[in-house]
């Protein structure tokens, strides 16, 4: 019985092997230790990656959620009105800011610029001539121009048009006048008021109030972006192209021009030749309206 319990005991016995680790081993050890801190690495920074792109989520969300309440709260807000002009003059749509509270609604008239830019005949040859652009999107011909920016004066804007539309640049000291007329120390402004002209019939697109200035081109007080002394298209101008004045109302006319610039270009002609133009009469020669409400020089 003890020698069968011993047999048994030896059987049972684990067998003990010697140790099959050496030293060769250990550095393939630490090689997937540091692969598995690589691996483990890059899940956190992955992690951290897609956690911050659901917080920039998370808070577009909330500011768009923020602002439409916002503007839902305000005290003003865009509402489409009604008004009555254009040519032919109808009912027009367009957009205005309206009180919530008082329902008062700011349909301000747009406020743009129009500049006739001439220039007397050089040499022995009498007269003037008139620079023109054609506008890209009617092909018309159109006085140089365009709408006052929150911020600026309509000289600031005239000074910014004339160089878009044409390439020429004006120091700013020529185009404002300071002090009393006949003061030692005024100084005169080189562009001169031909009119206001607010009619709603003149422009489709929105009531709209211009005020038109002529500015005499001085190659000698002016320079151009290319130095040529010439003016050349740019922005939204097709071309620029020089227009005797004594052929505006008879050879360049009705609808060779945008809007109500032919009636424009007509009075700064009176009140450059005077009477003497020929002028006076003006039935047929094909503006806007024979009635445009403006205020003149």
């Amino acid at each position: 019985m003890a020698l069968r319990g011993a047999t048994l005991l030896h059987r049972t016995s684990p067998t003990i092997l010697p140790s099959t680790t050496s030293i060769a081993t250990k550095p393939f050890t630490k090689t997937m230790d540091a692969s598995t801190r690589k691996r483990r690495q890059g899940s956190i920074v992955e992690a951290f990656t897609t956690r911050k792109l659901l917080l920039a989520f998370i808070l577009l969300i909330l500011g768009t959620i923020f602002r439409y309440t916002r503007s839902n709260n305000s005290s003003t807000h865009g509402q489409e009105r009604t008004w009555h002009g254009g040519h032919p003059a109808q009912d027009r749509t367009g957009s205005c800011w309206c009180g919530n509270e008082d329902g008062y609604c700011m349909c301000t008239p747009a406020l743009s610029v129009d500049i006739v830019l001439y220039e007397k005949r050089r040499g022995n040859e009498k007269g003037y001539d008139v620079w023109a652009v054609r506008r890209r999107d009617t092909g018309q011909f159109a006085t140089i121009g365009g709408f006052v920016e929150v911020g600026e004066s309509p000289a600031d804007a005239m000074l910014r048009e004339v160089e878009e539309e044409t390439g020429i640049q004006i120091p700013q000291h020529l185009a404002q006048a300071h002090g009393h007329k006949g003061s030692k120390s005024s100084t005169q402004s080189i562009m001169r008021l031909i009119g206001v002209y607010s009619d709603p019939r003149r422009d489709n697109r929105r009531s709209n109030v211009s005020t038109a200035y002529a500015l005499e081109f001085n190659p000698a007080l002016m320079s151009t972006k290319d130095g040529s002394g010439i003016p050349k298209a740019g922005d939204d101008a097709k071309e620029v192209v020089s227009i005797p004045l004594e052929d505006i109302g008879t050879k360049y006319k009705g609808d060779d021009w945008f809007a109500d610039h032919l009636t424009i270009l007509l009075d700064f002609k009176e009140q450059l030749i005077g009477e003497e133009s020929g002028t006076r009469d003006r039935h047929g020669l094909g503006e806007l309206a024979d009635d445009i409400a403006r205020s003149t020089c």
